[in-house]
């Protein structure tokens, strides 16, 4: 027979032998023998379904790192935002505690009278310091008023006013001078400001005796700055001058710190300012 005629008669002979399978296994009569063709087959089957489910679980991996670098850079924003929110409240809570300082004061003192007033500026080079108020003569603020903050700390006097603002001039300006009591031993002397910014108390007698740690105040020699105002701690006896005794002084008063201040207009035994 030429090759020609045997291709039908093998394409029938082949769909003949698939619907015959067809109807033995349907039967069941083949599953002795799909049973044993799959027993080879079952590695390959796992393999087959692990890789799909390590695919499947790769892709999963990469979505949840993912996921979780966004948490992250949400998280990083929230604490930045509440780091900023902590030091704002710590700034308002820090601005309250010199307001009710400097409540107490007034209330403390119904004799003097202050103006109250917010520091808006500093200014400072090798010479001259100053503060800057948001208080001048129109609030009744004149030049030569003493300047206090909590604790009743002399930060300085006042240099010049305009009708709504003046300077301060602080008590550690180079060349600044106010008298000067220890509360301890009650020695008195001078305060000086010098040139670096520091405090010296000058000016004590021989025969009065500084002690390391006392606290200065105002003498009130004058009758133009109270008597009693803070003025600092003694930080260091010195020693080879004589007739008077000597030792640098702690401020009390950090001026770049304030915030708030006030103004002593008038007080029991004040002199009349020039």
């Amino acid at each position: 027979m030429p090759s020609g005629d045997r291709r039908p008669w093998t394409a029938g002979l082949l769909v003949g032998l698939a619907v015959l399978l067809l109807f033995l296994h349907g039967l069941g009569w083949l599953q002795p023998v799909e049973s044993f063709l799959m027993v080879p087959l079952t590695p390959l089957q796992r393999f087959i379904a692990d890789l799909g489910r390590n695919a499947l679980g790769a892709v999963g991996f990469v979505r949840e790192i993912r996921d979780l670098r966004e948490e992250v850079e949400r998280l990083r924003a929230q604490v930045e935002d509440l780091q900023t929110e902590n030091l704002r409240l710590r700034e308002l809570a820090a601005e309250n505690a010199e307001l009710k300082a400097l409540l107490g004061i007034v209330q403390e003192n119904p004799q003097t009278t202050f103006v109250a007033a917010t520091v808006i500026g500093y200014e400072t080079d090798p010479y001259l310091r100053f503060l800057i108020l948001d208080a001048g003569t129109r609030q009744g603020v004149r030049e030569g008023m003493p300047v206090i903050t909590r604790g009743s700390a002399l930060v300085g006097r006042i240099a010049s006013a305009d009708l709504n603002r003046s300077r301060v001039r602080l008590l550690n300006d180079g060349g600044n001078q106010v008298g000067a009591l220890l509360q301890t031993t009650q020695a008195t002397g001078m305060v000086i400001g010098q040139p670096d910014g520091s405090l010296l108390l000058d000016f004590v007698r021989p025969d009065e005796q500084i002690l390391p740690g006392d606290v200065v105040l105002t003498s009130g020699v004058g009758g133009q700055i109270p008597r009693a105002l803070v003025i600092g701690q003694v930080a260091e006896v010195l020693e080879g001058r004589e007739p008077f005794q000597r030792a640098r002084i702690q401020p009390a008063v950090d001026p770049r710190r304030l915030h708030y201040v006030l103004v002593i207009t008038s007080f029991p035994g004040m002199e009349r300012l020039p």
